[in-house]
């Protein structure tokens, strides 16, 4: 019975040295593994602390699984958090979840489809915070993706000055728009494209839309 127990638990048979990650783009297979702890036995393996210890150690990491592959294999699945948004404060850039989390701080951004907003009052950001709600990050994102559809023009990035209720898009035309959150993104391209469509010569520098039912422009 001894040399049983000795075998199962204690040989290097059942000693882990096989680790199979997948579903991982935005963390490196690598840094997972180096997380966690070496030499164990699979019978022993903690999976649950792991999971924790992945989880803390990784913003960018939403779920995963980890199963035991006997003898001494084991499979983490990763699950990520999604990329809607770059969100930058002062000269960091992040990685924005449609949950509104931080998923990951970013060096470049350049060559990125993603809309890019930018924090004039450079608020600190944490990476596994959640900085703003879904409802934003989902309006942004229909903002954006619709406004080319609008007006034939491209937009190039959006401003938060003060609270994220309202929003500046700057556009490649030189002008920019005002925008609220709290209201549908659709509706004030809406009236946005109605505007352009009479008053396009007269606008110069913005186009409010943040009032239902009025526009103001400038």
């Amino acid at each position: 019975l001894l040399g049983v127990i000795y075998f199962f638990l204690f040989s290097s048979f059942f000693k882990v040295k096989d680790y199979i990650i997948s579903g991982n783009n935005l963390v490196e297979s690598d840094d997972i593994i180096s997380v966690i702890t070496k030499e164990q036995n699979i019978f022993l393996f903690n999976s649950e602390t792991t999971k924790k210890n992945l989880m803390n150690r990784f913003s960018e990491i939403k779920d995963l699984e980890i199963l035991r592959g006997i003898p001494n294999a084991i499979k983490i699945t990763i699950s990520e958090r999604d990329s809607k948004i770059i969100w930058q404060s002062g000269e960091a850039k992040f990685l924005i979840s449609s949950e509104g989390y931080v998923a990951k701080k970013i060096d470049d951004d350049s060559g990125s489809d993603l809309p890019k907003v930018v924090d004039k009052k450079n608020i600190s950001v944490i990476a596994g915070d959640r900085i703003v709600s879904p409802v934003f990050i989902n309006f942004i994102s229909n903002a954006y993706n619709g406004f080319f559809d609008a007006t034939n023009i491209k937009p190039t990035f959006f401003e938060v000055e003060e609270t994220t209720f309202d929003v500046v898009l700057h556009t490649e035309a030189g002008f920019y728009v005002k925008l609220s959150t709290l209201r549908s993104s659709k509706v004030q391209l809406d009236n946005l494209k109605k505007i352009l469509v009479e008053k396009r010569n007269d606008i110069h520098e913005y186009v409010d839309l943040r009032i239902e039912g009025w526009a103001y422009y400038k």
